[in-house]
């Protein structure tokens, strides 16, 4: 049973999911052996249980739910299968900004039919030469009359293959804002844009990720989110609270392996006597625990602050890297435990569990750009 710090709300979140989570495990499990496509079935299942809009603002048509509950039900789905926690937090993702800098006309247009999985918005801040330095935005928005034309290339962009809107990232270049980043809606389903599926990803398959690349798309002035110039601010400030949702993905993927390999470790017999008395099993199973249980309060520290309006940048990045490195060790120890029952995925889940936590330290921020951020909040002081 994993520990709440607030039984009164986060308890409720973990039974609804626990109601749904066997059917998205079955049919993540169908899906994951399919070529990669987005996972309509899933995300159809979780928008009509209210995940999809889980936190968005409640006037907007949105759950209103707290950054806690929001990493509760995040780790309960991740628990289940991973790749449908994805497809329960991208929505979130890309809607974040819209909420937080959008005006009355951008939040009534897309968060109401996104809460409800009628739209899929994507986050669509990547470029292939604007990973983890994300300030190096190749897109531009030409000012054209009422109009922006945008050209540009965006990759690795989460539901970006199958989205209708995106809060796209890019450079203004006429306008007075000396080139800094800014950001525009842009309808997705419209001439000049081509999004593709990228393919043989390693894990997460059926959550997809796509490449979408610009050509003289005209996009209307009035599509402008917030200030100009303030685009990279706006998308520091999302990742800051999309941290904390990887931070409560892996956690979700730690217990899962933890728990998987206890039930196996206690039933597979090994020179006469369940492997579970092995003193090398139980430190394995020790460690495990012990990081599995770090990792979530880290989450729900980070969470609670976000929750209380404070600053959070820090906690965010913490848990995030904490979080996603103990899930690779969870689950390598799993697979370790597993041995040949968890190398081949017709046994067990370790397989798969091994294959999807892996992006857990790359994507919203690589482990080694989360201590960039950690470094730099604590030697600003």
């Amino acid at each position: 049973m994993a520990y709440n710090v607030n039984d009164n709300i986060q308890q409720p979140v973990r039974d609804m999911v626990k109601e749904i989570g066997p059917d998205i495990q079955r049919i993540g499990y169908e899906w994951d052996r399919k070529p990669d496509a987005f996972c309509h079935d899933i995300f159809q299942i979780l928008a009509g249980k209210g995940c999809v809009g889980f936190n968005m603002p409640k006037e907007y048509g949105g759950g209103g739910k707290s950054a806690l509950e929001y990493a509760t039900m995040i780790e309960e789905i991740a628990y289940w299968d991973a790749p449908s926690s994805l497809l329960a937090a991208v929505s979130q993702l890309a809607v974040d900004p819209v909420a937080r800098h959008g005006n009355d006309d951008q939040k009534k247009a897309i968060i109401p039919k996104a809460a409800k999985g009628e739209l899929i918005p994507a986050f669509a801040l990547t470029e292939p030469n604007a990973g983890s330095d994300a300030a190096n935005q190749q897109t531009t928005f030409t000012v054209d009359g009422d109009n922006f034309i945008v050209n540009g290339e965006k990759i690795f962009i989460m539901h970006g293959d199958v989205a209708d809107v995106g809060v796209v990232f890019g450079k203004i270049l006429e306008d007075g804002s000396r080139g800094k980043v800014s950001a525009v809606i842009v309808d997705l389903k419209q001439d000049g844009i081509k999004a593709e599926t990228l393919k043989h990803k390693m894990g997460m398959k059926y959550a997809t990720t796509g490449r979408i690349s610009f050509k003289e798309v005209k996009v209307p002035k009035s599509n402008l989110l917030g200030e100009p110039g303030k685009g990279f601010k706006y998308a520091m400030m999302t990742l800051d609270g999309a941290r904390i949702g990887i931070a409560a993905q892996a956690t979700g993927i730690c217990q899962r392996a933890l728990d998987e390999t206890i039930k196996y470790a206690k039933e597979r017999i090994a020179f006469g006597s369940p492997i579970a008395k092995l003193q090398a099993i139980q430190w394995m199973i020790a460690d495990m625990a012990t990081k599995t249980e770090a990792a979530r309060l880290m989450t729900y520290k980070a969470a609670e602050l976000q929750d209380a309006g404070a600053r959070f940048s820090l906690e965010a990045a913490q848990a995030k890297l904490f979080a996603a490195e103990a899930a690779n060790f969870c689950v390598d120890r799993a697979m370790q435990i597993h041995s040949g029952y968890g190398y081949i995925g017709e046994f067990s889940p370790i397989e798969k569990l091994y294959r999807d936590q892996r992006v857990s330290e790359i994507y919203e921020g690589t482990s080694e750009i989360q201590r960039l951020v950690i470094a730099g909040n604590l030697l600003r002081g």
